[in-house]
């Protein structure tokens, strides 16, 4: 139980890393390596990125040039002056624009620099490819590329937004602490609503019996009220990931012909896959008085 509870540890602190860079830290980190080699007073002619949607190639050429201006350093080419060279030459951004139409670009435009490049997916990853020319020399000054992890702002900002299914129903198989020496073996039903994208609301009713126990037969029902919060989802899809969850409710415990009752509360913490209509989730959880718990919650979605 103790090394269910650490691998899934593990794995939230790897997943929060990995959900620490999203498309804006990548265009942050870009925006900054962009400005470094670039004197003081430099021009800069940022040209629109090729990337496979109109709105992914604008948003980051937005969010470079607000990075440049930041800097506060260089000069920034106007996206008024751009339009206007981009008619003339008749410059239609349907690929990977070349140094040499960059170059002619940015000349006319007085730059002393230019930066352009490509974003495209790559081994269920995207890369963005950023190039920097001097203008006079057209010698390379950067040429980097960067690994842009799945988010939900960038699959939006690609067309490719997660149906949102905000309904679950769903079975649970548990091995919990509901026992006086031993462990308990259960289930349950389970029910879930997202409220947003990262916060979600439900019910569960879980029912166990100790099966270490031979003086007593030992019976738990445990309906719990819940609230979820989905910390990381490494695919940007809403209402999946790694999530932590808050349970209140009761426990009501048949020992033999007697019943008794006592208050439980708790927290949990999972990792919600989803798999279409349907989701699988392995969960740990503590609290009282059943102490811990590990089961695997697993339904449709809707």
């Amino acid at each position: 139980m103790k090394k269910i509870a650490a691998a899934l540890l593990l794995a939230a602190v790897h997943l929060a890393c990995a959900a620490s860079e999203d498309i804006d830290s990548i265009l942050n980190k870009a925006g900054a390596d962009m400005v470094a080699p670039l004197e003081r007073d430099a021009i800069l002619c940022i040209l629109a990125f090729s990337a496979p949607t109109q709105d992914m190639s604008e948003y980051i050429q937005t969010q470079l040039t607000a990075k440049a201006t930041e800097a506060g350093a260089v000069k920034v080419v106007t996206r008024a002056h751009m339009d206007k060279v981009n008619r003339e030459l008749n410059f239609q951004m349907t690929g990977l624009v070349s140094d040499e139409t960059a170059l002619s670009i940015c000349q006319r435009l007085g730059a002393t620099a230019i930066a352009f490049g490509q974003m495209k997916e790559l081994d269920n990853k995207y890369t963005l490819e950023l190039r920097m020319l001097d203008v006079e020399t057209g010698a390379y000054i950067l040429l980097r590329t960067y690994t842009v992890p799945r988010s939900s702002k960038a699959e939006q900002l690609l067309g490719r937004a997660a149906l949102y299914r905000k309904t679950a129903l769903g079975l649970r198989a548990e091995c919990s602490k509901n026992s006086i020496e031993g462990a308990a073996l259960g289930g349950g039903m389970t029910f879930d609503y997202s409220f947003t994208r990262r916060i979600a609301g439900g019910i569960k009713v879980l029912v166990s019996y100790d099966v270490a126990n031979t003086d007593a037969a030992i019976t738990t029902l445990e309906p719990l009220a819940a609230l979820r919060l989905y910390a990381v989802s490494p695919s940007g899809e809403p209402s999946t990931g790694l999530y932590i969850e808050g349970q209140c409710g009761a426990s009501v415990i048949f020992v033999d012909s007697q019943l008794r009752y006592a208050f439980d509360a708790g927290a949990a913490i999972g990792f919600r896959f989803g798999l279409e209509h349907f989701y699988i989730e392995p969960e740990v959880r503590g609290g009282y008085p059943y102490l811990f718990g590990a089961g695997v919650n697993f339904g449709v979605r809707f």
